[in-house]
């Protein structure tokens, strides 16, 4: 037992976490997001202002995660918010591009970067985005800028899109191989048959719902970053700037991320002609409109906790690790039933935002489960350390013994309530992106959509131009509806669902 506290060991977990800093960090991260949750039940029923106030209240040091969930909201209450929605968003893309270039300097040491990642990243300030949250940060930017009016922004924002996406797969073919490096160091340094259990490459320990981030809308994904929606989305901007050398490529990567789906390969099909249209509007003409409607919440992310022992000479010492869990989706809907005037159509889903957080889950597993063994040899070492100063502090042999004993216990115990994962993200996100196209009759037409309580929540629209844009978000009874087209926006709850759907 002794050995296990020579400086040859000491060292390689030492420098990487410190307990108690480490526990107030990850206190405060589970307290922060626990708020947030809760805030989340005034999101789902479309009570946008109590959401706002709740998150003032729920993170009062304001972060990424804060402004991830405010310009979200922000955007959602109305096209006159769309500029103050926006300022929030780039707050977090300026913080996340910091952390990009801290990683791409990070690739040229594969030691740095696997001490960077053992370290989970808790002691920095700020939350890090996963991968999928930064490109989903680009499109939504996109998004604001679209809708107000602003192609050559909404043009910018896809581009970076792209441009983080092609980092991120050259960044993460370095970060497994620096995993793989730590591991052999961990297993190394600990000897214990701790390895044994976490590092097989099988989650599945204690009852770990393995199963959610395996099934097969998981398992079709080609990576966790890249959305079909989004990059639909960069083809139809660049359409309308009649950039076709940039639209060809935005539609054919979303067909490669769902080649199964018609809809995205009739937007490449039909591009050459879309590009020889005349661009001015007149009367009786007709608007290419490319309606994304946005459902469901995707679901919480909480801490799943196992105790585990490890044998240290001839004593058995008991450790808490912990992975994040993502609890079953309840709140999918999927809309069959939208209307223009008498024209009814049928939505398509392109994009599982719900499928893209547990493919990332599951990708970052072999990270979390090499935390998860480094943070149990720290556990052991403290309940080491303090049984072995209690055993110090007495002459009597039987005092010490118990004195040692309880030390340990009492260590153990505290740690055990310590031990978390950063399970912080961005929540308000919904769980599927859907779109359908169709050419508007130029004029003011009714639009309408039912919602997942059975209510059609719709308004007015005018359609101009050649290209519009109309962003829907879907609550339980009420819907957000904005066109790129105008800047009036509202709730408007519809007394009767429409009844059949023309397919």
């Amino acid at each position: 037992m002794m050995k296990l506290l020579t400086p040859k060991f000491l060292p390689l977990f030492s420098k990487r976490l410190s307990i108690g800093v480490l526990a107030l960090v990850l206190s405060a991260c589970a307290t922060q997001q626990s708020k947030v949750n809760a805030d989340l039940e005034s999101f789902k029923r479309g009570n946008l202002a109590q959401t706002i106030s709740g998150l003032d209240e729920s993170i009062p040091a304001k972060n990424n995660v804060y402004y991830l969930e405010r310009g979200t909201v922000l955007r959602l209450m109305g096209q006159s918010r769309i500029p103050t929605s926006s300022q929030s968003l780039l707050l977090t893309d300026q913080v996340l591009r910091q952390s990009e270039l801290k990683r791409m300097s990070l690739k040229a040491s594969v030691n740095a970067l696997g001490d960077y990642l053992i370290a989970e990243n808790l002691l920095d300030k700020d939350y890090e985005l996963k991968g999928y949250e930064g490109s989903l940060l680009a499109y939504h930017i996109a998004l604001n800028h679209v809708l107000q009016g602003d192609w050559d922004n909404g043009r910018v924002e896809v581009m970076k899109m792209v441009k983080r996406e092609q980092d991120l797969a050259s960044y993460n073919n370095i970060k497994y191989q620096a995993l793989q490096m730590e591991r052999t160091k961990v297993s190394q340094a600990n000897r214990t048959n701790i390895d044994n259990r976490f590092m097989a490459g099988n989650p599945m320990i204690g009852g770990y719902p393995v199963n959610t981030l395996t099934d097969p809308e998981v398992n079709t994904l080609k990576n966790s970053y890249q959305s079909a929606a989004a990059h639909y989305l960069a083809g139809f901007i660049f359409e309308k700037l009649k950039e076709g050398s940039l639209a060809a490529p935005g539609y054919r990567q979303a067909i490669e991320l769902r080649p199964e789906l018609a809809f995205l390969k009739q937007g490449l099909n039909n591009l050459d002609s879309n590009l020889n249209k005349s661009t001015d509007a007149s009367v009786g003409g007709s608007t290419d409109t490319l309606v994304v409607i946005e459902t469901g919440f995707l679901p919480l992310i909480d801490n799943f906790k196992v105790n585990i022992p490890i044998p240290i000479g001839n004593v058995m010492k008991f450790a808490t690790v912990s992975y994040p869990r993502i609890q079953p989706n309840t709140e999918k809907y999927y809309p069959n039933q939208l209307r223009i005037d008498s024209t009814t159509l049928v939505p398509e889903m392109i994009t599982s935002v719900d499928a893209m957080a547990r493919k990332d889950l599951k990708d970052a597993m072999p990270g979390y489960v090499l935390r998860a063994s480094s943070r149990a040899f720290t556990q052991v070492l403290a309940q080491v350390a303090a049984e072995q100063a209690a055993m110090a502090g007495s002459r009597d042999k039987n005092q010490s013994a118990a004195l040692g004993a309880l030390a340990s216990l009492v260590t153990g115990i505290t740690m055990s309530a310590i031990s978390s994962a950063d399970v912080r993200h961005w929540s308000s996100l919904p769980s599927n992106i859907f779109m359908v196209r169709v050419n508007v009759p130029n004029g003011l037409r009714d639009f309408s959509i039912m919602t997942p309580a059975g209510i059609m929540s719709g308004r007015k629209i005018n359609f101009s131009g050649d290209k519009a844009l109309v962003y829907v978000r879907l609550f339980r009874d009420r819907a957000t509806i904005m066109s790129s087209g105008d800047l009036s926006s509202g709730f408007q709850n519809l007394p009767q669902p429409i009844a059949g759907v023309l397919r």
